[in-house]
């Protein structure tokens, strides 16, 4: 039986995920937060429950004519993937796409014999970081940093992300409450943590910090790092993240991780590694036109 999410699901539904994954440490204070979350169609979460047990987890998320789908559940991917195509369908979506990291192991074949296809890769990179606090970085001329305040840069914060994200691949437009969901209401959310590089009255580049990744406390996590088309090839984004990567030490974090589109245009990849980082965690996201 294929139901709604409840409270009491939280613990099963994310062992079912770190089983799958365990790269995402997704922990039941997570799942529970989905309960409330804005960007989430409580009709659009689903758990599998066989025999009276909590097997798999799934849910959509829509952008225009897509459908982005997160299925777990070793051995239940079809049941899965059948809800979800079905209610994709329902809603007017052309596409699903599924996002498989190297450790999910069973996910690929399910999807390839359902007529998916890997269409691209992306990599989750990460930093060992000394004892030793890293240095402050150098900042191209004319460029502030400071710390974003709420809510005054609200606005200004999300239309820099918006234009800094216009080249990525297949860039769709959030609109500004789905980013708030993700980025103002996320866990751990300090504005001490998000630095704005200011030229003037204008923001140049964003890096948008926080102090664990869901589920993992011991590692920083880099959310977004952005830098608007005039101020690019300067070093901007490479001294955001580094500005990151030495706060973030400041709250005695060792480690700190981003996740990266492998083709990135703007040449992020390496950027990550002029900086210390490395490849994690290989992912593919695979498609389906339906």
């Amino acid at each position: 039986m294929l139901r709604e999410l409840r409270a009491e699901d939280a613990e099963a539904v994310a062992a079912i995920i770190r089983a799958a994954d365990p790269s995402r440490g997704i922990d039941a204070e997570e799942v529970r937060s989905w309960l409330d979350h804005a960007a989430l169609d409580p009709e659009e979460v689903r758990v599998l429950e066989v025999d009276g047990e909590v097997v798999g987890y799934v849910d959509l998320l829509r952008s225009e004519e897509l459908a982005n789908v997160d299925a777990n559940g070793p051995g239940h991917e079809d049941a899965l993937l059948d809800w979800a195509e079905a209610r994709a369908r329902k809603g007017g979506a052309e596409q699903t796409r599924v996002h498989v990291s190297q450790h999910n192991a069973s996910l690929p074949e399910a999807l390839k014999a359902r007529g998916y296809a890997p269409v691209r890769t992306s990599f989750e990179m990460v930093i060992d970081l000394d004892d030793e606090r890293p240095p402050e970085p150098g900042w191209p001329g004319g460029i502030d940093v400071r710390t974003y305040r709420h809510p005054q840069d609200e606005q200004a914060t999300y239309e820099a992300q918006e234009e800094a994200f216009r080249d990525s691949w297949d860039y769709r437009p959030s609109p500004i409450e789905q980013w708030r969901e993700f980025q103002l209401h996320g866990r751990g959310f300090d504005p001490a943590l998000w630095f704005l590089a200011c030229d003037g009255d204008e923001i140049a580049g964003i890096c948008l910090a926080f102090p664990e990744r869901v589920g993992d406390t011991d590692l920083g996590w880099v959310s977004i790092l952005g830098v608007r088309r005039p101020w690019r090839r300067r070093g901007l984004g490479e001294a955001l993240l580094r500005r990151a990567f030495r706060d973030l030490h400041a709250r005695g974090l060792r480690r700190v991780g981003l996740g990266v589109d492998a083709e990135s245009p703007t040449g992020a990849t390496r950027l990550y590694e002029r900086a210390g980082m490395r490849l994690a965690v290989r992912s593919e996201t695979w498609s389906k036109s339906l």
